[in-house]
């Protein structure tokens, strides 16, 4: 009894301690608070993982192994011709510098237009150059820094395959007009007192709840009539005006940056002498680079996947991933052999060669976001977007 007695004291001593190693003391580092975070974080993963890790292991599958119901995971054998067949029906295996060098060398053999777009795509890949000189030099004091990186950059764009090269064109030209008309008109909006400020705040909502099918016939005969229809211009246009893809969106979130900066700032910037055009390239973009993150990771993925407007645009001109992609089973058509002694059974199409296709055609959208995931999640707890 005795000993009993001394084990209940025991426990009624140590009860505050097991209490704070199981709940915590208010600061979020009990055991029960991080089985639940480990908990969730693990049930969260598992759903954006699971599609990804499903589609790869079905891309390594033969036909046979699809439907043999006695595999459900691990393929009996990696059937790598399913990723061979994706690299030819995406256009993965033409380099853009040996595209270039026929558009140069042959010209006869492409039309005007096809001449003229491969052209103006070419003049802008080389126009980072010196872009990234001239604006990066605003901000980074070693201009011959940025002019190697640069460099070094464009020479990485030459050696990737061509429809890499065009969706990277399409969806990087697009990002960039549209995440800068947004920074300017999110900036005039926040820091200017103006008639009809609210109606313009009004009516920019008014078209961003429209669906894009609504308004895409009228652009079409638009840019048809003043012959910018098929070109890059027809894209680039709208994005200048703040109407690219989901630039309501980022106008808002410049909008919300741009109002929570110090009025202060611009008042001792005008008794310097700076004008309008100094205080927001100087001081008000580099204070948003929290924006300008999330607005260009959240933009070029948007823009990439973007196939519907991008084909009507540009008249078929430009092939990006997803228009190839779109069309993989039409190009598996023209390239199985049905003839004797060939592999009969993995002719036909299927969802493994779907599935490689759509593996390779997000490899970019992957590496992007694993070099820029940590500044997106900072961005996102400082730009305020929640309200705070």
């Amino acid at each position: 009894m005795k000993k009993i007695n001394e084990y209940r004291k025991d426990i009624i001593n140590k009860l505050p301690t097991w209490k704070k190693h199981m709940i915590g003391n208010g600061n979020g580092n009990g055991l029960l608070f991080k089985i639940a975070i480990y908990f969730l974080s693990i049930t969260f993963a598992f759903v954006f993982i699971y599609p990804l890790f499903y589609m790869f292991m079905i891309s390594l599958m033969s036909n046979t192994d699809l439907v043999d119901s006695t595999i459900l995971w691990i393929p009996s054998g990696v059937y790598y011709r399913n990723y061979i067949f994706a690299v030819n029906g995406l256009r993965l295996d033409e380099l853009y510098f040996s595209t270039m060098i026929d558009v140069i060398s042959n010209k006869s053999a492409f039309t005007d237009v096809m001449y003229s777009v491969e052209l103006r795509k070419l003049l802008v890949i080389i126009g980072i150059i010196p872009l990234t000189v001239i604006f990066g030099g605003l901000y980074v004091e070693s201009r011959k820094r940025l002019f190697y990186l640069s460099t070094l950059f464009v020479m990485i764009i030459m050696i990737l395959p061509i429809s890499y090269v065009d969706s990277l064109y399409v969806a990087g030209s697009q990002t960039i007009v549209t995440v800068f008309s947004s920074a300017i008109i999110g900036y005039g909006l926040a820091r200017f007192k103006f008639k009809g400020k609210k109606l313009i705040m009004m009516l920019m909502l008014l078209v961003y709840v429209l669906p894009k099918t609504l308004l895409f016939m009228p652009r079409s005969m638009l840019y048809n009539t003043i012959g910018i229809k098929g070109t890059m211009f027809a894209l680039w246009m709208p994005s200048f005006f703040g109407q690219g893809l989901q630039a309501t969106f980022f106008i808002l979130i410049f909008f919300q940056f741009f109002k929570m900066m110090p009025a202060q700032i611009e008042e001792s910037a005008y008794i310097d002498g700076a004008n309008t055009l100094t205080i927001f390239f100087r001081i008000a973009l580099p204070m948003a680079v929290p924006a300008l993150v999330i607005s260009l990771t959240y933009g070029f993925a948007v823009n990439w996947n973007e196939m519907f407007l991008t084909n009507i645009y540009l008249n078929g001109n430009i092939k990006t991933i997803p228009m190839l992609l779109q069309g993989l089973q039409e190009a598996w058509g023209a390239a199985a052999d049905y003839s004797v002694g060939s592999d009969v059974v993995n002719v036909d199409f299927t969802e493994s060669k779907a599935f490689a296709g759509t593996m390779l055609s997000i490899v970019p959208l992957v590496i992007m976001y694993g070099i820029v995931q940590r500044y997106f999640i900072e961005s996102i707890d400082k730009s305020g977007i929640t309200g705070e």
